[in-house]
């Protein structure tokens, strides 16, 4: 019984060892046949002054389970304009622990279309795929930065989706904010020649989140369970200050029929 057992497990072995390395050989790419809503990479252009040109942000149209229109427009962003950030979060699992998250940031209103600019970090899916954590932790995804107007990224899920959102207010300082998403505009920049891997654990959308949050401001968000365990990851920045304890809104799609996003 003992040798049997230990077979077993040897075999076992080898077989994870196997899967381990064809699964570390297996390289990233930008050229593979996408879902048509992560078809499109935004393009990025960043002046010697910090001042971000975004091309292709994403303004798609939804109704209730249907794509309504898909447009993209270019605009071009100080971060010195940004008036505030905003965190949105949608569940992914019953028992709370796993979450998307993805950002907003707010211009003041002389960016008209694209005063709310969102920023959500995802797996970039070929046609047919679709997400999985294993799969996400075994480099099934490349990962991709969504810009998009808020609208878009809000109706998408709770309209065209069904998925209902949770939004909080972060609080962070006006130069942090900047830096913030002058980082994530070069990150997005070098993905578009350089792809790289989604990981579940180690590169998700919101640890991807936080560590742009680091490199603005070094320790600001120290390592926490969240970095992986998503769900968890506002109740975290809360503790440490970066969420605005008195706002929260549930965005549902009854909320949408009698209530504007904005």
């Amino acid at each position: 019984m003992k040798k049997v057992l230990s077979r077993t497990l040897l075999a076992f072995l080898v077989l994870a060892l196997v899967l381990l390395i064809l699964v570390s050989l297996r390289e990233p790419s930008l050229s593979r046949t996408w879902d048509e809503d992560v078809s499109v990479l935004a393009g990025v252009e960043v002046s010697n002054d910090e001042v971000v040109t975004l091309t292709e942000v994403r303004d798609w149209s939804y109704g209730i389970s249907s794509i309504v229109s898909k447009q993209y427009f270019d605009a071009t962003f100080d971060p010195n304009d940004i008036v505030a950030m905003w965190m949105y979060e949608q569940q992914l699992d019953a028992s709370g622990l796993i979450a998307h998250t993805f950002l907003v940031f707010e211009f003041d209103e002389r960016y008209e279309r694209g005063r709310y600019l969102g920023l959500s970090v995802e797996t970039r899916r070929e046609q047919g795929e679709k997400y999985s954590i294993i799969g996400g932790a075994l480099r099934s995804f490349e990962i991709t930065h969504i810009w998009a107007t808020e609208r878009d990224l809000v109706t998408r899920r709770v309209q065209y989706l069904d998925y209902p959102l949770t939004r909080y207010r972060l609080e962070i300082p006006a130069e942090y904010r900047s830096r913030i998403f002058s980082k994530f505009a070069k990150e997005t920049q070098g993905l578009a020649s350089v792809p790289r891997w989604y990981n579940t654990a180690s590169n998700n959308c919101t640890s991807s989140l936080i560590k742009y949050v680091n490199e603005s401001k070094p320790g600001a968000i120290p390592f926490h369970y969240s970095y992986a365990l998503t769900g968890k990851v506002d109740e975290y920045l809360e503790q440490l200050g970066f969420k605005a304890a008195d706002y929260s809104l549930q965005i549902t799609r009854d909320f949408l029929a009698s209530n504007k996003l904005r």
